[in-house]
């Protein structure tokens, strides 16, 4: 058997590059040898991406921000700053402590929060003072990162309260006990959704290419529709390596696809600035691109060209080098231009993502 398996490496080393089992949900194209094909295919990347027209101005507590708005600065600039506030809606409201962001919900009596990320809850605290006089009553687990919720023991005992209410999903806790998480545990299961002094807060738990516990929270607040989804998109940026380490990237991309079709306006993310569908789409493109120059890679390289020596992972390891060079150097074409410096250091783990995902479906 190892010997007929082997020759059917040797004889077709690739059975399948370039079929609707790697390329679901993109359409099929003819595979034409000769150098017209690749020539082009390089003229193809001449287009690229246009950014949508944000409107940059400085974080406002007070005034909401429109379609499109964004806070203003550069990334060491914000980190820089003990906290920014941005308005989103009469009672909803975008915290960012030194690059992660939190949502603020301000109830009738009191203040939700959503998510508590490490070594910045004290901050979180004192951004929220400036909002309101009301105190918090009510802390929301996104999921089980701790680098997003590590700070919720911090804010219990700044705070000497004990008795404020920690909201998470079962998939949320049974993350904390699996992996033996030191931080307080939930005191409050949710589904479906948490009702809040006069506010809903829609739970998702559908989400879930980047964790299987990642939980997004709809806040509708007047006419604003505001989406509380972490880790997904990193708008104004590539995303972090390995796509934020998704634990599984063909149900992150379909992820983005489901957020594409939810009705919303604006969302608050881990990291950076505000997202809205533009963010998400652009993310789409780029993995759509991603895609389709690997399968050119699957498809001009010949596994049976790195069969050497005596050792198949060598053999394995030759050939995803080929094929991964193959796809970044095209992919380097069209979106290295102006963000080289990011690019060069998440854009190769962005491809070798896909090429396992790829390889072994």
């Amino acid at each position: 058997m190892i010997k007929f398996t082997l020759w059917r490496w040797i004889a077709n080393p690739w059975p399948h590059p370039y079929n609707e089992r790697f390329h679901r949900g993109l359409p099929m194209k003819t595979i034409v040898k000769g150098k017209f094909l690749l020539t082009a295919f390089v003229l193809s990347l001449a287009a690229n991406a246009t950014a949508s027209e944000f409107i940059y101005k400085p974080a406002s507590p007070i005034v909401a921000a429109v379609n499109l708005q964004k806070v203003e600065g550069g990334h060491l600039e914000r980190f820089q700053k003990p906290f920014e506030i941005q308005r989103l809606s009469e009672n909803v409201y975008w915290v960012s402590v030194s690059y992660y962001n939190v949502t603020v919900v301000v109830g009738k009596e009191s203040v939700l929060l959503i998510d508590a990320p490490i070594a910045r809850g004290k901050r979180i605290l004192e951004a929220i003072k400036t909002i309101t006089n009301k105190p918090l009553s009510a802390i929301v687990y996104s999921h089980a990162h701790s680098d997003h919720v590590g700070d919720v023991g911090a804010i219990l005992k700044e705070l000497g309260n004990n008795d404020i209410d920690l909201y998470a999903t079962e998939e949320v806790r049974d993350e904390f006990i699996a992996h033996k998480m030191g931080m307080p545990a939930p005191t409050k299961i949710i589904s479906e959704g948490i009702y809040f002094e006069g506010h809903y807060l829609e739970v998702n738990k559908t989400l879930v290419g980047h964790t299987p516990d990642n939980t997004v929270f709809l806040i509708k607040d007047g006419n604003r529709k505001i989406l509380h989804a972490i880790d997904m998109v990193h708008p104004d940026q590539l995303e972090f390596r390995n796509f934020s380490l998704a634990q599984d990237p063909i149900v992150f991309q379909n992820d983005l696809e489901t957020l594409m079709s939810m009705d919303w306006d604006v969302m608050v993310t881990g990291h950076n600035n505000l997202g809205y569908k533009e963010d998400v789409k652009f993310i789409q493109d780029y993995i759509a691109d991603i895609r389709e120059y690997l399968g050119k890679g699957f498809s001009k390289s010949n596994f049976s060209d790195h069969i050497k020596g005596d050792l198949p992972y060598a053999w394995f390891d030759s050939y995803k080098v080929e094929v991964i060079e193959f796809a970044h150097k095209f992919l380097a074409k069209k979106y290295r231009k102006g963000r080289e410096e990011e690019f060069d250091i998440v854009g190769k783990t962005h491809v070798e993502v896909f090429y396992w995902a790829m390889f072994t479906r």
